[in-house]
């Protein structure tokens, strides 16, 4: 039964493959100003305040301390959470008040009359007349809602020229501006006029300007704003929205969301929701409040009580014991040694990759796939630096002791034996890897092009760790690649559904042949798979230079999603599995369409609850989360470990020591 249910999971995998007021409300912080540093460089704030000209408040904010602040949001719309979430946020603007090395302000003596935006009419220095008592958005979420529900991207495309405008200076990656805020206009005739403030960026020296876009809205446009500006959300659907936030701007931005029970008391306030930002090397946090989800003393001291009972009496504690074979991890390991020998080929894919990256701007951390004569590939793939850099990689071991993950994979491994819970590490191969003939023109398309990625996986599995090594599957799963449908998506670092699949078949094989499968009370067939399909924005997007953000639109991607009977699948804290890791843990899974990532086709495929936790901050950090569940571990037989294999390699987030 079990074999039949993987091998029907096989063929599917097979298949599939063929804010702010003027006043700054709530806040007693004036608005500070830069000042030079005797270097010459400029020195800002670490939360810099909104410009001095906001109208209508949409959100009250709140600064705690240098690094953290709590934006109250009165009125719970997508609008509002978007503006708090996008507006003058220190997460998104961190390093970009710096003057980039290259700019040398050829143009910055212009006048407002002459400025070169020709996609704008009715500039003007003042807010126009006909936005006063408008609420502003945020042009970028709303773009691509517009996108989403009428598959028109000619608002995106429109807004990204205003950003993209480099002032006859377009070796300068860093945006010269940014679209602060939009109105939109309805008109008698059912059309949509749009109207924006562009913030120069600080060392451009320019002040701030309005202007009216050169393009209409027209079709259902007035009433999508209407929905966006006047429809409430729930908490869960708050909570959805900042999961989901947290999620995409991951590789950008280092974000995470903080365990913290929604509405409950953070630095002086009750927010829903506490995001973690990390993209400079120093974090900062940011509180999203809406009073409506607030919640009282009393139901605090309700929930705790309450969170206390499940903690004690919800959790069933297993009689399990470790299968100590290790006829799997020998064969693993077999199967990896001498598999990708360093050669002269992949001496010359190093080379050419270092080549190609040397000549991006330093700031620029994506790039679009090109042809062997170097043309860009229409529809093609978009590079992720730091996925590069970890092909390019030097020993992994021999790395600094907080950049090291070796020491910190036996310590887990120790840990959990000590537990009497089996530990299995499933390194996720980056695109660049698995894609390395698109990636540099002219590799074969078989090369191993990773040396030392695979030299790692060797030393795991010579440590005594037991990994499951998905390479092999991935990169056969490929060749089952047609049109525009692959393995990894075009525009995101992560997989598309044939990768996942192929992963998953693999997972689930291993999964059952624990000797304790068995006697786990495994019910294969006792959830149902439909396929469906969700509109995903490319994460890598957002690192592109401005003028060719436009040329990527959301994909629509082929996914699956569990159920459970009528009800979409979750496993809880009774699940025999754990899986917890990164963001491959949470995409499809807890954001997107949900309930069709790595957890719920693992529980369809071997009939066993599977448990997720995910940081998507980056997969060295769940393993402090998984430390703070000595409950829910009682339950445990195994725990899988996935995570990006970049991050083994000078992983920004750092891999301390278990506690």
């Amino acid at each position: 039964m079990n074999k039949l249910l993987i091998s029907s999971f096989a063929a599917l995998a097979f298949g599939l493959a063929a804010c702010a007021s003027s006043s700054q409300q709530g806040s007693s912080v004036e608005n500070p100003q830069p000042v030079d540093s005797a270097g010459g460089e400029t020195s800002v704030p670490p939360i810099p305040l909104p410009p001095p000209s906001t109208p209508v408040a949409v959100f009250e904010m709140k600064i705690v301390s240098a690094d953290k602040q709590i934006r109250v949001v009165e009125q719970p719309t997508l609008a509002a959470l978007d503006f708090a979430a996008y507006f003058n946020n220190p997460i998104r603007m961190a390093g970009k008040d710096e003057k980039p090395e290259n700019y040398t302000g050829k143009q910055s003596d212009k006048e407002l009359k002459d400025y070169p935006f020709p996609m704008l009419d009715s500039l003007s220095s003042y807010e126009p007349p006909v936005v006063a008592g408008r609420t502003p958005i945020s042009w970028e979420p709303f773009a691509k809602l517009m996108y989403a529900q009428m598959g028109n991207d000619s608002l995106n495309i429109v807004l990204n020229s205003v950003e993209a405008v480099k002032w006859d200076e377009p070796e300068v990656f860093r945006a010269f501006q940014n679209v602060t805020r939009m109105w939109g206009v309805p008109m008698s005739d059912g059309s949509v006029e749009w109207w924006v403030e562009v913030l120069p960026a600080f060392w451009t020296g320019r002040n701030v300007f309005y202007g009216k876009l050169k393009y209409k809205s027209t079709g259902e446009t007035a009433e999508i704003l209407n929905y966006y500006l006047t429809g409430e959300m729930n908490g869960d659907d708050a909570m959805n929205w900042a999961r989901t936030l947290s999620s995409y701007w991951y590789p950008t931005l280092n974000t995470d969301l903080e365990p913290h029970t929604a509405g409950a008391p953070w630095e002086n306030g009750k927010p829903f929701a506490v995001m973690r930002g990390n993209p400079m090397g120093t974090p900062m946090w940011i509180g999203f409040e809406v009073p409506a989800f607030r919640m009282s003393d009393e139901a605090i001291r309700a929930k705790q009580v309450a969170d206390s009972l499940a903690n004690s009496g919800e959790v069933i504690p297993v009689d399990r014991h470790l299968d100590t074979t290790s006829t799997f991890r020998l064969e693993t390991l077999n199967s990896v040694k001498g598999s990708c020998p360093a050669s002269e080929a992949t001496a010359k894919f190093r080379k050419s990759l270092a080549d190609q990256m040397a000549k991006l701007p330093k700031e620029q951390n994506a790039w679009a796939e090109v042809d062997a004569n170097g043309r860009k590939v229409d529809g093609g793939f978009l590079w992720f630096r730091r996925n590069a850099n970890y092909l390019l990689a030097d020993k992994i071991s021999a790395q600094d002791s907080l950049h090291n993950p070796l020491p910190r994979m036996i310590e887990l491994k120790q840990y959990l034996d000590s537990l009497g819970i089996q530990l299995l590490v499933v390194p996720v191969p980056v695109k660049e890897e698995i894609y390395g003939e698109k990636l540099v023109p002219g590799t074969a398309a078989d090369l191993c092009v990773n040396p030392e990625g695979r030299a790692f996986t060797q030393e795991l599995l010579e440590a005594g760790i037991d990994v499951l090594d998905i390479y092999p599957a991935l990169m056969a799963a490929k060749s089952g690649d047609e049109g525009s449908h692959y393995s990894y998506q075009r525009y995101d670092t992560h997989w598309a559904l044939p990768g996942e699949l192929a992963a998953m078949e693999l997972l689930a094989s291993r999964v059952t042949q624990y000797s304790w499968y068995e006697e786990s009370g495994a019910q294969p067939g006792s959830l149902n798979l439909q396929e469906t399909n969700t509109l995903r924005e490319g994460d890598l997007v957002a690192h592109l230079p401005d003028s060719e953000k436009a040329k990527y639109p959301a994909d629509t991607l082929n996914v699956m999603k569990v159920y459970k009977g009528t009800e979409t699948y979750k496993g809880g804290k009774n699940s025999p599995i754990l899986l917890m890791g990164d963001s491959f843990t949470g995409v499809f899974e807890s954001v997107d369409q949900k309930s069709g990532g790595p957890g719920s086709l693992l529980a369809y495929a071997t009939g066993l609850d599977v448990q997720v936790l995910t940081s998507w901050g980056g997969g060295p950090g769940v393993r402090s989360r998984m430390m703070k569940m000595k409950k829910d571990m009682q339950s445990k037989r195994l725990v899988i470990y996935m995570m990006t294999a970049r991050d083994l390699w000078q992983s920004p987030m750092e891999w301390d020591a278990l506690r």
